[in-house]
């Protein structure tokens, strides 16, 4: 074995004895220079003081880690002005001074602190030969320097949570390169404002609409030219539109009731056989007299729906005697936004209705449909035969599950106290809002029929519905109409969500104009916040904001 094996050739040293064990490469190498350059003040010497041996880790082979011996020299510096007498040559094309690994090991632990973090990193070096602690690869990480990257004009910048609710960071993002270029502690304005003031040559900020966002761009770049997010505005029209839904949640009961069932999230619909026979005979038998207690579980449910009731019942009351929300919410001690919900709706709102659990059997539903279709209906034939194919699911899990199914296909067991399945719920107004923000062609047909339902019980509903859809289209570039004649129309809308939206928007009109006009958008930041949220969650919430920072803007 030679130095061009190990790729040691330049580096001014020669192999003069190679040891093979069970468990690491040993490789002793000698210095071939005759010379070497004093540190301190410059001047080469030739005059050796003596020698020692350092031991440094470097690239595996012959499947083991390497270690390698190196016979250094001390010199006696030349020039007797320095104040530093006698001085170690120093090797800077194979180990940093006073390192304990090649630069190149260095560089291989870096990358995998990058990718893996402490722990996880430290597990796969082992396993590639080229062992290290955790701690050893995470200040390998918070040592990395990035490279050097021209001056940014084209910026993206967005929040991301340390804990959501509680405290933020901003992320800025070169929009032309597509990298991180910086990672902030928090998101106020004197912080972004002063990195802004930092990169003076940024020409354009697509931001969010968080007004701190907007202050700092103002202030510290005021020749920049901001755009508003388009994602962002769509997100907040789909709030607006949801604050609709639940102000007119009794009108759109009425209309999605008139319109006829509505699917429900869980079950298929019944087959043709079923269909056909009668009403009577897919119901089952009616429900005995003397029903079954009910569980302690479904009681615990009732009594906190009472007291969701009585609270909803009694916000209301107060509101009618004339009290402020911040009354209320002294009074109650109820949250800000939970009073202006309950006041925005005309009933109160259940959020569990009668909605189904996740199951083990949901992904074995097409074969139970299958053998109830051939005949089998008996549950513990089918745990039986669920067993023999090792699934491991419990008897009464496939009871309920066969009967469900049955009730799906219009074939309730022949019980005594068989009922009749309950209607499924009527979807949210969120969910209503999801379905109204999806483009026409991508809505499925029952949610697009729900829409036309609530579209033709109120000439105004409707009206405020077409506002939206029109600056849905604007957003979108799909609408030739001026962004000035939308905000018009809506700030002399009948719709008091819409025409709130509407001023929100005059107030930043010129970034979401721009974003109208714009190519540039925070998609690219988005998907950088996602990447930062992988990084934070395998670091499981220990890390530090300098670790954290350092794996965001130097991993590949």
């Amino acid at each position: 074995m030679d130095a061009h094996d190990l790729n040691l050739d330049g580096t001014g040293f020669v192999i003069t004895d190679f040891v093979l064990t069970q468990t690491v490469a040993v490789i002793r190498l000698g210095c071939t220079g005759s010379m070497a350059d004093c540190p301190r003040c410059g001047r080469p010497s030739s005059r050796v003081h003596s020698h020692y041996t350092r031991t440094i880790a470097d690239l595996p082979a012959h499947d083991r880690p390497v270690a390698l011996r190196l016979v250094v020299r001390r010199f006696r510096c030349a020039n007797p002005d320095c104040p530093r007498a006698i001085f170690c040559e120093r090797l800077p094309d194979l180990v940093a001074p006073r390192a304990r690994t090649t630069d190149r090991l260095t560089d291989l632990h870096r990358l995998v602190g990058l990718a893996l973090g402490g722990e996880p990193g430290a597990r796969l070096a082992d396993r590639l030969d080229i062992p290290t602690s955790p701690d050893t690869l995470l200040r390998r990480v918070k040592d990395s320097e990035g490279e050097p990257a021209p001056a940014p004009r084209f910026v993206g910048i967005d929040d991301w949570a340390w804990r959501k609710g509680r405290r933020y960071g901003t992320i800025v993002v070169d929009l032309q390169r597509g990298r991180v270029i910086d990672l902030l502690p928090d998101r106020d304005a004197a912080t972004v404002k002063a990195w802004l003031t930092a990169h003076p040559g940024v020409e354009l900020i697509s931001r969010d609409r968080w007004s701190d966002y907007a202050q700092a761009a103002a202030e510290a770049a005021p020749g920049a030219r901001q755009v508003a997010d388009r994602w962002h505005l769509l997100k907040n029209l789909r709030e607006a539109i949801e604050r609709l839904f639940e102000r007119q949640s009794g009108t759109i009961a009425q209309a999605l009731k008139a319109a006829g069932p509505v699917p429900g999230p869980v079950g298929d619909p019944p087959t043709p056989a079923a269909e056909g026979r009668p009403e009577a005979e897919r119901s089952g038998p009616p429900p005995p007299d003397d029903p079954a207690p009910t569980s302690p579980r479904r009681q615990a449910e009732q009594v906190k729906r009472r007291r969701r009731v009585e609270r909803f019942d009694r916000v209301h009351e107060l509101h009618r005697q004339g009290r402020s929300v911040r009354g209320i919410v002294k009074e109650l001690g109820l949250s800000r936004n939970a009073v202006r919900r309950y006041l925005r709706r005309e009933k109160c709102p259940d959020w569990r209705p009668g909605r189904e659990e996740p199951s083990k059997l949901d992904g074995h539903r097409a074969w139970i449909d299958r053998r109830i279709a051939e005949g089998c209906t008996n549950a513990a034939e089918l745990h039986r035969e669920l067993t023999a194919l090792g699934h491991r699911v419990s008897y009464p899990t496939v009871r309920r599950c066969v009967t469900k199914r049955l009730a799906a296909a219009g074939k309730p067991r022949p019980r005594a106290n068989a009922a009749k399945p309950p209607a499924p719920p009527l979807p949210s107004a969120k969910r209503l809002s999801f379905d109204w923000v999806r483009r026409r062609e991508e809505r499925e047909a029952e949610q697009q029929a729900r829409l036309e339902a609530i579209r033709g019980r109120d000439a105004g509903l409707a009206a405020a519905l077409d506002l939206a859809d029109e600056f849905a289209a604007l957003i979108r570039k799909q609408s030739p109409r001026a962004l000035a004649d939308w905000l018009t129309a809506g700030e002399s809308s009948g719709c008091p969500e819409l025409k709130r939206f509407a001023e929100g928007i005059r107030r930043d009109e010129a970034a979401v104009r721009a974003a109208v006009t714009e190519p540039w958008s925070n998609g690219p930041v988005e998907g950088h916040v996602n990447r930062l949220k992988l990084v934070k969650r395998q670091m499981f919430g220990r890390a530090g904001f300098a670790l954290l920072r350092a794996r965001v803007i130097h991993a590949a």
